[in-house]
């Protein structure tokens, strides 16, 4: 009904995958059709991943959820326009309370000049509180972008590794990464816009919007939050 090129399903129940399938075509112009471990861009479902490192971090000590946000980060900080930004909690990133802004920029592949900020320039350009911290709900992809920048200040890895090390490859999703990881560009999806193949773009907020993951991948990760392991 929507001609969309394709899609995946995966439903379980009771700790095993019952139905998986592809539909469709991962990428049109080559003809290569949808698995259940094609990879598709998960645009702001990537915000509960993020926030699943993070608690991990929280759990071992290393992330205190009620302390400023702010000591954790280096010189790009959160400066408090609209309130005190010691209010500004990691609690309260998490929860889009702590009164950052919607704010997002994509940078393309094919516009090789503008190319993504060290993210403490990013923080210190947009990273301004708009409503007092805990006033008010406002989603925030900026606040998942810190919180990746804080993940990777405080375990020494990049993002990326961090994710892959601590949370995909111990969940057995084989078939998900930050971007496009080193290996896996075969099994990805094309983005489409109207029929038209889209370059590929990334964010200034990699943790909100940045990771890849198969149905298949996804799936295995929704279990692990209902406390239900894939068996």
């Amino acid at each position: 009904e929507r001609n969309l090129a394709g899609l995946a399903v995966a439903v379980a129940k009771d700790g095993r995958i019952i139905w998986e399938e592809g539909f469709g075509w991962a990428n049109r112009e080559k003809m290569i059709p949808v698995s259940p471990h094609t990879m598709f861009s998960l645009a702001s479902i990537s915000k509960p991943i993020t926030a699943t490192a993070v608690m991990m971090l929280v759990e071992s000590g290393a992330i205190e959820l009620d302390r400023p946000i702010n000591d954790y980060l280096g010189f790009g900080k959160l400066t408090g326009l609209a309130g005190d930004a010691s209010g500004a909690t990691v609690r309260r990133v998490l929860s889009h309370t702590a009164g950052l802004p919607l704010h997002y920029q994509f940078f393309y592949a094919d516009e090789p000049v503008r190319r993504r900020p060290p993210m403490n320039e990013t923080i210190g350009r947009y990273g301004i509180l708009v409503t007092a911290p805990g006033e008010a709900f406002q989603y925030s992809n900026l606040g998942y972008g810190i919180l990746d920048h804080v993940i990777s200040r405080v375990s020494g890895q990049s993002y990326a590794d961090f994710m892959r090390s601590r949370v995909f490859l111990p969940l057995g999703m084989l078939r998900t990464s930050v971007d496009i990881g080193p290996g896996l560009e075969e099994f990805v999806a094309e983005r489409y816009y109207r029929d038209r193949p889209v370059p590929f773009y990334t964010f200034d907020h990699p943790g909100g919007s940045a990771v890849y993951a198969s149905a298949h991948d996804l799936v295995r990760f929704g279990m692990f939050h209902l406390r239900d392991r894939l068996k």
